[in-house]
């Protein structure tokens, strides 16, 4: 075994036709006859001629191997066992592992997308209030990822507000959020039971009859049974299946305007009515929940009587240790997805923290030099009239710039007047020559700022942007993301007008995806996961 590996030879072994009672007989016999040097087992090797599969007597030879003969018993030893059903379920329980980890950290950075609250994580809850292992693991991770973030909510710093305060907003993050260490919890506890059980199974002896070496003593078994290997992976499964769920519904919240807290249809970073950026991805969310919700049906419940009822029950471990590696690859688009969108909506968080910023310069120019150069009228009425437009502008994503900025400056107007109205009757007089004309200034240099503001994010590297600041422990997967990777805030084409042609200067946004998916995949994410988790 040992030679053929270090050799390169690999049987080629079928993928079904194991229902893993007798132990994986089918599978295990084509191992058997390659070390056995049988002409009629295929192999791959590096000696193979036109890139065709070589008998297994050939491969051996051409490597100066010489055939093993096999002693009484060792026939049996090599067949009868849940070898592959065990090996199988090993690697799918390292991959989930892996997505598991990623799972909790895609929801720190939905959390920090949705701008949701650090509370929800807060140890009282979970190390107190409802100690269950999985939970309190959950929201220790979640918590810690977030950090310092400035984007999510610390409530012990924001204060309890009063119902006028905080009128037409959410009170509570929705259950995506709130009670994503309740719902990722227990799948956490039933993977690492998983793990627990493969472990067991790939230090056991599987083998028939078992000889007890102390007394001779011949014991005839069923260890070759693999049905702890098929629960094992139904549970892996059906948690495949949860974790997946949760990011879907995260995910599906950060697409919507009515869900997303001020973030754009598609998270468009353009006008939305020309920007269907991620509208494609939502689409294939579905899909993808879709599938993984038909994989997580156990597959025991498929078990057939065999072999003239000798096998009348059997596990079909194989069988359902492949299901769950192809849950994996679903999950894991998931996930890439999940990473690829919460990366555009830190950069479209961070792009309205500059706007804020460079609109409340705008508008205190603007009000200094054409309303008030003496700073001599209404207390407060400044601020008043930053927070009508903020408040327009910002509440209403799902809109243009030009009708966004018009929204807002017709705010600002109506603000103005009602501060006047307080005043003398004579007052609103005052501003019917200067009104016009401040805000057509204030509507003109708003839309020049935006458009300025939207070439330098979708132009500059990310180390020039401010989105790093903003965030926990995400922004090393941020950085990873956009440097790494190379995958950019997406969106310069649409602010062109597509002038030089589609996807000539960006790549498709499923390419993207799919560099995000390989890298997870391919484990090259694991440097990100001991910055994240260390």
């Amino acid at each position: 075994m040992e030679d053929i590996l270090e050799n390169d030879i690999i049987p080629l072994v079928p993928l079904r036709g194991s229902i893993s009672a007798s132990g994986d007989l089918s599978p295990l016999s084509y191992i058997a006859g390659t070390i056995t040097g049988n002409p009629r087992i295929r192999v791959l090797s590096s000696q193979r001629i036109h890139d065709r599969p070589l008998s297994a007597d050939f491969a051996l030879a051409a490597h100066g191997l010489k055939p093993l003969s096999l002693q009484s018993k060792e026939h049996l030893g090599l067949l009868n066992g849940t070898a592959f059903s065990a090996a199988v379920g090993g690697l799918a329980l390292f991959d989930a592992i892996q997505l598991a980890l990623l799972v909790q950290i895609c929801t720190a950075m939905s959390t920090e997308a949705l701008t949701g609250s650090k509370g929800s994580f807060d140890p009282f809850i979970h190390d107190i209030a409802r100690p269950h292992p999985g939970q309190i693991e959950v929201a220790a991770v979640v918590l810690d990822v977030l950090g310092t973030s400035r984007l999510a909510i610390d409530p012990r710093q924001r204060g309890e507000k009063s119902v006028d305060e905080d009128k037409g907003t959410l009170k509570q993050d929705r259950y995506s959020l709130r009670t994503a260490p309740q719902f990722i919890g227990p799948q956490i506890e039933d993977i690492h039971a998983a793990l627990l059980a493969v472990q067991q199974e790939l230090n056991s002896t599987t083998d028939n009859p078992l000889i007890e070496s102390g007394t001779a003593a011949i014991h005839d078994t069923g260890n070759f049974q693999a049905m702890a290997v098929t629960n094992a992976m139904e549970k892996t499964r059906l948690s495949l299946h949860h974790l997946g769920k949760i990011l879907f519904a995260q995910a599906t919240e950060l697409m919507d305007p009515r869900t997303s807290k001020g973030l754009p249809p598609s998270l468009a970073a353009t006008d939305p009515s020309l920007d269907y950026h991620c509208k494609g991805l939502d689409i294939a969310l579905a899909a993808y929940m879709a599938e993984l919700g038909y994989l997580a049906n156990p597959v025991s419940t498929h078990i057939q009587s065999a072999e003239m009822h000798n096998q009348s029950v059997n596990s079909l471990a194989l069988i359902s240790a492949r299901a769950t590696v192809v849950s994996l690859e679903v999950l894991t688009m998931i996930v890439a997805t999940s990473i690829y969108i919460s990366c555009q909506a830190f950069d479209l968080r961070a792009m309205d923290t500059t706007l804020k910023e460079g609109f409340k310069q705008i508008i205190s120019q603007s009000y200094k030099s054409q309303l008030d150069p003496t700073n001599s009228l209404w207390p407060g009425l400044l601020s008043s009239l930053l927070s009508a437009f903020n408040s327009s502008f910002f509440e209403n994503p799902k809109k243009d710039t030009e009708d966004r900025v018009n929204i807002a400056v017709r705010a600002i107007g109506c603000t103005l007047m009602e501060y006047a109205f307080r005043g003398s009757p004579t007052q609103p007089i005052l501003f019917v020559g200067t009104l016009p004309k401040f805000q057509e200034e204030i509507q003109s240099l708003c839309r020049n700022f935006i458009q300025e503001i939207r070439e330098k994010f979708l132009k500059s590297e990310a180390e020039s942007l401010p989105t790093s600041g903003l965030l926990g422990k995400s922004r090393f997967m941020y950085e990873y993301v956009r440097k790494d990777l190379g995958i950019r805030m997406r969106g310069l084409e649409n602010l062109n007008g597509f002038d030089k042609g589609l996807n000539v200067t960006e790549p498709t946004v499923g390419e993207n995806v799919s560099l995000i998916y390989e890298a997870i995949r391919d484990h090259k994410m694991q440097g990100v996961l001991n910055q994240i988790l260390h």
